[in-house]
Parts: C-alpha cells; structure tokens; sequence
C-alpha cells in the first residue's frame, strides 16, 4: 500500500517527536530565586559553587562530590575545605572557572555584580541564582540542587527535617523585642531584609532594627538605649562569645540586661541560609522560651 504524500509528512512528523521524546523527559527545570528558569539537558555533573552557603546547601543536598570549585570561606562541612578555589565570591577568576569545565553555575545573587553575572553569562553554562530571604527559601534552594543533580528527595533526610522544623516553629505574633548585634566596632545589627528576621518571627521576637534603610545598620549605643529591646543576641566570629556583648551590662536602662537575656550565638547559625540555621532556629526559641518563662511580664509585645 503506498502512502499519500500528506500521511507520510505525517509519519515522518510523528517519527520525529517520537525521537526527541527521552531528550524531552530528560531536561530538567526549576526556578531560580532570581525568577528565572534554569534548563540542563541532563544531571548536573560538575558544579561550580560562588558562595560558602552554596557549597554547603549541595553537601547536604547530597551532591558535595560534584562540586569543581568554590570560593574563599566556604569551610563546611569539612570536605569543603580540600575543594580548589577560584577566587571569592566578588573577585572571580574567571579563566580558572573556564578550565573546570562546568555544567552548572549556582551564584549567590548579592554576592556577584552586575559586570560580574554578565561574564558569568557570557560563558554559556547555565546560572542558577541562589538568594534566599526565609527558611521556606533555604528549603526551595536544597530541592531545587536535588532536582538539578538527579538526587530524589527522599533519598536526602535534610529535607525531612525542615519539614518537620517548620511545622514545629511557625510564624507567630511577637510578644518580646530583639538587638541582634553582628559587630561592635562600629555597632551593626541586620534589619528586616535578611533571613535572620524569619528566625526572630517563629521565634515570637520583633527586630527592633528591622526597619533600618540599609541591610546591616550602623548604629550608636543611644539608639540602642532608645529600642531599649527585652533580648540582646550577638555573634563574633565563630564560638567565642563576644568580648563586648558584656560592656551592655553597664546599661541597666535596657531591658535586656535587666531580664539578664545577653546571648552569644555562632553567626554561621543565623546568618548562613543553610540546613544549619534550624540549629540557630532551636537556640534563639529556647532564649525566647527561657525569657517568658522566668520573667513573662518583661515583654515589651
């Protein structure tokens, strides 16, 4: 039996999607934080990771031994550190980068320029931008690193623990005020923009910085005296409990040292989006907890 010429353009047609189909199923989609919508063709096989927060989301997304390079300051977990550097997050060298022969770029949004993220596009591997502002958003970024790499999501118990972390800590009304300071010297805390203040809300706090015009405030003893805030919580570097978080002691007009609430708290627990914040999530609760309980008339909320 011949064909027609019109059944067999179509027998061709059908021929030819039937071909294309498994690259089809095999492409792989998400969203970035950006918005926009990052494709590879298959797994992602060689990552480069432009942020310590990055490199240590795809540790525990399961794809730490994926990653080709990184950037300074990205040491967790531990094998992290053994990993060849291509620069910091804001000075790439981009010739090392070329050299990895990467299939996957994952960038942290704040932390690239934007003279920066148009080389990094130039290049022609995929860009994931990574910017997360609350815990639902660190949750969305593992996933998504999951889904790129072809882990499965029950194969990754970290997610099985955020779920379980954000059932247990919704966001709640606050009925206590919060100083985080980061720095003394000059005084800096952070203010509503960034993920510590997702922390504070499920934690029933009020930043009392939060509405501060930049990121990470300046600010001065008197206005701090002003917030005059039920909980003082500081971070250094690393473990070390500040050196000055003690000198608010000599100011008795703060609600905080009067309900004997300064606090010291690794800032990698609060200030990196990372699986660890559930840990800084814990601390800053119990504090909360700790503070209603002993005293459940010093709230200022």
């Amino acid at each position: 039996m011949r064909l027609c010429p019109l059944s067999a353009a179509r027998l061709l047609l059908t021929l030819q999607l039937l071909l294309s189909l498994p690259n089809a199923l095999a492409a792989i989609e998400v969203r970035d934080d950006s918005g926009r919508t990052v494709r590879l063709e298959n797994d992602a096989q060689r990552i480069v990771s432009l942020s310590p927060h990055i490199t240590e989301n795809l540790f525990a997304a399961g794809l730490g031994g994926r990653i080709v390079a990184t950037v300074a300051h990205a040491d967790y977990p531990k094998e992290a550190e053994n990993l060849p550097r291509i620069g910091g997050y804001n000075s790439l060298n981009l010739e090392a980068l070329m050299q990895v022969q990467a299939d996957l770029i994952i960038a942290w949004g704040s932390g690239i320029s934007f003279e920066t993220q148009t080389k990094l596009n130039a290049l022609g591997i995929p860009i994931y931008i990574s910017e997360p502002k609350t815990l639902e958003d660190v949750q969305r970024n593992l996933k998504d690193f999951a889904k790129l790499g072809g882990v499965v999501e029950h194969d990754s118990p970290v997610l099985n623990t955020f779920e379980r972390a954000l059932a247990a800590h919704p966001r709640r009304a606050a009925r206590a005020t919060v100083f985080y300071q980061i720095w003394n010297d000059p005084i800096q805390s952070l203010n509503g923009t960034h993920i510590v203040n997702d922390v504070f809300s499920r934690c029933g706090l009020y930043n009392v910085f939060a509405k501060a015009p930049s990121v990470a405030p300046t600010l001065n003893v008197e206005s701090i005296i002003a917030a005059n805030p039920d909980l003082i919580i500081a971070s250094g570097l690393g473990n070390e409990r500040p050196a000055w978080l003690d000198r608010w002691t000599t100011y008795d007009r703060i609600r905080a040292v009067r309900n004997q609430a300064l606090h010291a708290i690794n800032p990698d627990l609060l200030q990196r989006p990372t699986p660890r914040i559930l840990d800084g999530l814990a601390q800053v609760c119990h504090w909360s907890s700790q503070l209603h309980d002993s005293n459940p008339n010093a709230h200022s909320r």
